[in-house]
């Protein structure tokens, strides 16, 4: 367990099998939430844990990086940007110190998000489709960052990380509407010529 301090308020972390979990009840009142349950019901439950903590008997609510983000979308609190802001950089600390990708969590929400955006939109969704649109992607990223090969998702830094969010929506709404409105168009040459490569595949 780690505690961190934010604005006087004492916020406890917990390595859950690698992942760093809040304790709800100490996010809820950082939030200004005068019951830690009316903030969870704004949150998913796969976002939650219940766990017995060193030197308590009752369990406790945790809380994932991703569900503290959605706590905060719904929080009135002025600060509670400032808050968002601080757990990230409190948390890419705890990964680093962990020796973790800072942005693994939150990119494979971001790539699960995307892939059921894809498959619901589509007309006569595949498998194939989805590997497409994530090779696109991963080539465009690879352009853009000099490599000579095309580098899979797991070998990127974070600024490729952080390129590949933006470049898989775009590459996902593209696809989307060629299918919707039948257009004649490569998405991979439109998105390669986005980011500056040069396409060696259509798609």
């Amino acid at each position: 367990m780690k505690i961190e301090n934010w604005n006087g308020n004492k916020i406890r972390f917990v390595d859950v099998d690698g992942e760093w979990w809040a304790v709800a009840k100490d996010v809820a009142t950082a939030l200004g939430y005068a019951q830690t349950q009316n903030m969870l019901k704004h949150v998913p439950k796969r976002y939650l844990i219940s766990s017995i903590l060193h030197g308590m008997n009752a369990k406790s609510s945790l809380i994932s990086e991703f569900g503290i983000y959605k706590a905060v979308f719904s929080s009135h609190k002025p600060d509670a940007e400032a808050f968002q802001e601080w757990v990230f950089n409190v948390i890419k600390e705890l990964r680093q110190s962990a020796g973790l990708e800072v942005f693994d969590l939150l990119d494979k929400e971001h790539q699960k998000r995307a892939m059921h955006r894809l498959s619901s939109a589509l007309k006569q969704p595949d498998r194939t489709d989805m590997i497409k649109a994530n090779t696109i992607a991963n080539k465009a990223v690879s352009n853009k960052h000099g490599y000579s090969k095309m580098v899979k998702k797991g070998d990127m830094t974070t600024d490729a990380l952080k390129d590949r969010e933006a470049i898989l929506n775009d590459t996902v709404e593209l696809m989307v509407l060629k299918d919707k409105y039948n257009l004649n168009l490569s998405v991979s040459q439109i998105i390669y010529d986005q980011v500056g490569g040069n396409a060696n595949q259509t798609a």
